[in-house]
């Protein structure tokens, strides 16, 4: 009797290990996937010098190709996407939930147009904060919890009405 009951708490030990490990694996596998995906979305970004149409399109089809489809909630302040269809931003409101958000902040505060920016040493550039979300679930559990991962741009030159700040 003595030998069962060691061999039974042995066995629920190396279960646990166990799941904790295939636990720790998905997490792992999941966050590198969502780093892939912010740090393209941002190349993107910066190779389109900016949120433009076009470029909020790009990572859109970016982004539904490669099977995203996890929902959060922006901060105050940030312009969040509702629809992979959509091209255009939205200002974020509370209790609703987005694919993605993007901050935009300049130097000294101040975002202005300005065609000679290359002339000047620290030009007039505009830096997007972008922000990605992830889920962790598993497969009886389900969605678990949802985590947010955030990269911010290169500065891009702010020319163009063009550009969502």
């Amino acid at each position: 009797m003595k030998q069962m009951v060691s061999t039974t708490t042995l066995f629920k030990i190396v279960l646990v290990l166990t799941f904790l490990f295939a636990g720790f694996l998905a997490a792992a596998i999941v966050y590198n996937k969502a780093f892939r995906m912010k740090n393209e979305s941002i190349s993107i970004i910066e190779k389109y010098e900016g949120l433009t149409p076009k470029s909020i399109g790009i990572i859109n089809n970016y982004l539904y190709n490669n099977g995203y489809n996890t929902k959060g909630t922006c901060e105050d302040g940030e312009y969040g996407l509702s629809s992979l269809s959509s091209t255009t931003l939205e200002l974020s409101d509370d209790g609703k939930r987005y694919f993605y958000c993007v901050d935009f902040h300049c130097l000294n505060g101040r975002c202005r147009i300005d065609n000679n920016a290359d002339s000047r040493p620290n030009g007039n550039k505009i830096y997007y904060d972008f922000r990605l979300f992830f889920n962790f679930d598993l497969p009886f559990l389900g969605d678990l919890l949802t985590f947010s991962i955030t990269g911010e741009s290169k500065g891009v030159n702010y020319y163009s009405g063009d550009q969502t700040p």
